[in-house]
């Protein structure tokens, strides 16, 4: 449910490292307890999920910081291992205490039963929650003709006082959410649970920030790449490819400042809330231009080793002073000057000079002609508008394109 929600799963473990399945849970066990858990099944079958299981995350590794929601799952062995897991425990209550999904299943919800707040209250006191019901574990236990489990979830929750353990119909899908603490009963409960992780994922996303991101000059969209990554964890990220970069198949001795604005503006207008809006060396007078368009959409503007024009500049002439910049001088026109490339030597020196070598390899391979007229289009900035909102500025000493000096001005 989450990988085809978009999100990313990964595994973790108390101990890390490889994990395996408990006989009662194993779909292939000699037992046959478990042999109509055809997703259990279809998991090992597919050999990227048993990868992942293989090299599980060491849990005390985690930060809880770094990912939207938790998922603790159930089968036999949680009642064994995670009862009595402190760190587990602790690790349930941080995430829960983010206000992120927290989410356990089936007999996962088993830490439910000793997993207390910093105050010493328990994380389900005042709530309303499930676990795998008494009588599913009767059931299970007449199946194989023995008693499976040390003790019962339902009959230890239902000693606990201020806390509302409920349960549906044996064996059916059935999941309960309080707050950002969710819980589906057994194992068909899954699907039920998760449904209701996503539904809160969506709902947080609603109040995330909204970044929206300009590449700069000879790039595209999947400059972005890593810093798109890491902002997603906590925010919106929306990736402009600006008119015949990349991917895009505009004629580039057409393009104007003008078409890159309306680029970025109709992204921008998609957006329910203002956003933050951040430009990347040329992208600079970009962002500075939209701004001065749309002020009631922008938060804020975030410059990153970017031209930051004045009103009535244009980027050809904030760049003339760049000594330092290794760009110019390694310019090649075509005929009619409407576009300009970079040397092919020079391409990884000029624009992305302590990159690993596989992405210097990727930048010479794509390298585009740039549209020339719009590094000359001056821009038309109001106090009113453009000087209205917030702006931030994040130097990089080591850019070649845009040189240190000149940033810092």
């Amino acid at each position: 449910a989450f990988t085809e929600a978009g999100y990313t799963v990964e595994i973790a473990s108390p101990d890390g490292g490889e994990v395996k399945f408990d006989a009662f849970s194993d779909p292939e066990d000699p037992s046959q307890y478990a042999a109509f858990d055809f997703i259990s099944l279809g998991f090992k079958k597919d050999a990227s999920k048993m990868a992942m299981m293989k090299n599980t995350l060491k849990l005390s590794t985690v930060n809880p910081n770094d990912y939207k929601a938790i998922f603790v799952c159930g089968g036999q062995g949680p009642m064994y291992t995670f009862i009595d897991n402190a760190p587990l425990q602790k690790f349930f209550v941080d995430f829960y205490l983010t206000g992120k999904p927290t989410a356990a299943i089936c007999h996962g919800t088993s830490i439910l039963l000793k997993t207390k707040l910093p105050s010493g209250k328990f994380l389900v006191e005042g709530k309303q929650w499930t676990g795998f019901a008494s009588s599913e574990e009767q059931y299970a236990d007449n199946y194989v003709g023995m008693k499976i489990q040390p003790f019962r979830i339902e009959d230890e929750a239902r000693k606990m006082t201020n806390t509302k353990f409920v349960v549906g119909a044996p064996f059916s899908a059935f999941a309960v959410k309080d707050g950002n603490l969710i819980t589906g009963q057994q194992q068909n409960s899954g699907a039920a649970a998760a449904a209701l992780v996503i539904e809160e994922l969506e709902n947080q996303r609603k109040q995330y920030p909204t970044y929206v991101l300009v590449h700069g000059a000879w790039a595209d969209e999947s400059a972005w790449g890593f810093v798109r990554t890491s902002l997603a964890i906590n925010a919106n990220v929306e990736v402009v490819n600006l008119p015949a970069h990349g991917i895009d198949l505009t004629a580039p001795n057409a393009v104007t400042l003008n078409d890159y604005v309306k680029a970025v503006t109709q992204v921008i207008q998609q957006q329910t809330n203002k956003v933050i809006l951040v430009g990347h060396s040329m992208a600079g007078v970009v962002v500075s231009q939209v701004a001065e368009q749309i002020p009631d959409k922008i938060e804020k503007v975030i410059y990153v080793a970017a031209y930051l024009p004045q009103n009535g500049e244009d980027l050809l002439s904030l760049s003339k002073g760049d000594t330092q910049s290794q760009v110019g001088n390694s310019l090649e026109f075509s005929a009619d000057y409407s576009t300009a490339t970079i040397k092919k030597d020079m391409i990884a020196t000029a624009v992305c000079a302590d990159c690993p070598d596989y992405m210097k390899e990727v930048l010479v391979k794509y390298h585009k002609a740039e549209p020339v007229k719009p590094l000359g289009e001056k821009v038309n900035l109001t106090k009113n508008n453009f000087g209205s909102i917030p702006k931030y500025y994040i130097h990089t000493s080591n850019d070649a394109a845009v040189g240190y000096e000149l940033q810092k001005q």
